[in-house]
C-alpha cells in the first residue's frame, strides 16, 4: 500500500465505518520514526540510503478506524524486529522533511529496507529506492498533495519517516462488540506512596491511548486473548482496560525473570497506566532485563505492547488472581522501581508488597492497556 502525505506533512487517510460484531475486519497500521535531521544520498531512483540523525530510542505505531490503536516501541526493537514484521513484503514508505534553505517541508516516497540502528550515535539507516506517485484522486486531496521533484543527494534539518506496517491485520476480538459493559472499582493499593517523577524520560511517559470500541466486563477475554482484570469506568490517557496473559501464556508457566542489576537512576512510577512506560524505561536502562525482554516478547493476541504491570496495576491483578488463574504462591516482579537496586515485587499468597533486590529472579506476568 502506498501513503500519501500532504506538504505540510499532514497524513491524508482512508475511514471505514466501524465493523458490524462477529464481521472480520482488516486494519492498516502505520509506523512513524522522528529525526532531527539526516540525509539521503546516492543518485537516481534505486541504490539510495537514508540516513536520519538525531533519533529518539522510540517509535510509535498507529492505526484509525476501526480500531484507533496506537503505541509506542523503542527503535532499538523496531529495527530488530524488522525481518519478522516486514520481511514478506517490502514496505514503502514517506519521508516529510525540511531542508535548510526551504522554509516548506517537502516529502518523497521512498522503498526502505534493512535498517541499522544506532543507538549511541542515534542514527538509524535505511537501503532505499525512490517510487514515483500519481496525485491523490480524492478531489478533497488533489490541490493538498504536492508531488515535488526533490532531488538526491539531499541533506535535511528535520525529518518524520512515515512507514507501512507489515500488511494488513484483523484485530483481534473483532468478535466480541456485543460484550456487556461493566465498571468496576480498583482496590485501594497498598504499595509505598513514593512515584518518581518520569518527566525526563527519554520516551514519552504513557502509552497512545487505544480507544475500545467494545466493552468488557472482568473476567472477559480481551483482544490480546488475555482475561480482563480492570476496568477504569472510562477511557484514561493510557486505554481503559487492563487484560493479563492467560494461564500458560508460557510454556514454564509463570517464567522466573531478573528484574536488573544496579543502576544510577529511578525513572518509574507505581500507579495505575504506568506500567507500559516504565518497561520500556526498564529496557532502556537495563538491556538484559529478562523481566522485561520476556514481557515484550510476549505477542498474545498477535499484539506486541505487553509489558509488565506497575505496583499498582500488580495489587489489582493480585485481587482478580481467581478471574485470571494460573498463579502460584510466589513473589511476582512489578515494573516500578524503589531506588538504584530495589523494586517492588509482591507475594500473591498473602499479597504484601515487598522491596526486593533488582536482581533477583521472580515471577512474571505480562499485561497490556486497550
Amino acid at each position: 500500500m502506498l501513503v500519501a502525505l500532504a506538504a505540510a506533512g499532514l497524513l491524508a487517510a482512508g475511514c471505514s465505518s466501524p465493523p458490524d460484531a462477529g464481521s472480520t475486519t482488516t486494519v492498516s497500521y502505520l509506523w512513524v520514526v522522528n529525526s532531527e535531521g539526516g540525509s539521503i544520498t546516492g543518485s537516481g531512483d534505486t541504490g539510495l540510503t537514508l540516513t536520519l540523525t538525531g533519533v529518539r530510542d522510540y517509535a510509535t505505531q498507529f492505526a484509525d478506524r476501526p480500531v484507533r490503536h496506537a503505541y509506542v516501541l523503542s527503535t532499538t526493537d523496531f529495527a530488530d524486529r524488522w525481518e519478522q514484521w516486514f520481511s514478506p513484503v517490502t514496505p514503502n514508505a514517506v519521508l516529510s522533511f525540511t531542508e535548510p534553505a526551504s522554509p516548506m517541508p517537502a516529502s518523497i516516497v521512498l522503498e526502505v529496507t534493512n535498517p541499522v540502528y544506532d543507538k549511541a550515535a542515534r542514527t538509524l539507516m535505511f537501503d532505499a529506492a525512490r517510487l514515483h506517485r500519481e496525485p491523490d484522486p480524492h478531489p478533497d486531496a488533489v490541490e493538498a498533495i504536492a508531488l515535488p521533484n526533490v532531488p538526491t543527494p539531499a541533506t535535511f534539518i528535520s525529518g518524520a519517516l512515515f512507514i507501512d506496517s507489515a500488511g494488513d491485520e484483523t484485530p483481534p476480538g473483532a468478535a466480541a462488540l456485543e460484550s456487556a459493559a461493566t465498571t468496576s472499582q480498583a482496590p485501594t493499593s497498598e504499595s509505598a506512596t513514593a512515584s518518581p517523577d518520569i518527566s525526563g524520560s527519554p520516551v514519552p511517559e504513557q502509552p497512545l491511548a487505544a480507544a475500545a470500541t467494545a466493552t468488557y466486563s472482568i473476567g472477559d477475554t480481551g483482544p490480546g486473548g488475555g482475561i480482563v482484570f480492570y476496568d477504569a469506568g472510562s477511557p484514561q490517557p493510557w486505554g481503559r482496560y487492563l487484560e493479563a496473559a492467560p494461564a500458560g501464556w508460557n510454556p514454564r508457566w509463570d517464567e522466573n525473570g531478573r528484574w536488573c542489576g544496579s543502576f544510577s537512576s529511578v525513572r518509574t512510577s507505581t500507579m495505575i497506566g504506568t506500567g507500559a512506560a516504565n518497561t520500556r524505561q526498564m529496557l532502556l536502562d537495563c538491556p538484559s532485563s529478562r523481566a522485561a525482554i520476556t514481557v515484550r516478547d510476549y505477542a498474545g493476541g498477535g499484539l506486541m505492547d505487553w509489558f509488565l504491570p506497575s505496583a499498582d496495576e500488580l495489587t489489582v491483578l493480585f485481587a482478580q488472581r481467581a478471574s485470571v488463574g494460573g498463579f502460584s504462591s510466589n513473589d511476582y516482579w512489578s515494573s516500578s522501581q524503589i531506588d538504584e537496586a530495589h523494586a517492588w515485587s509482591m507475594d500473591f499468597f498473602d499479597g504484601r508488597h515487598t522491596p526486593d533486590e533488582a536482581d533477583h529472579a521472580l515471577h512474571i506476568r505480562p499485561v497490556r492497556a486497550f
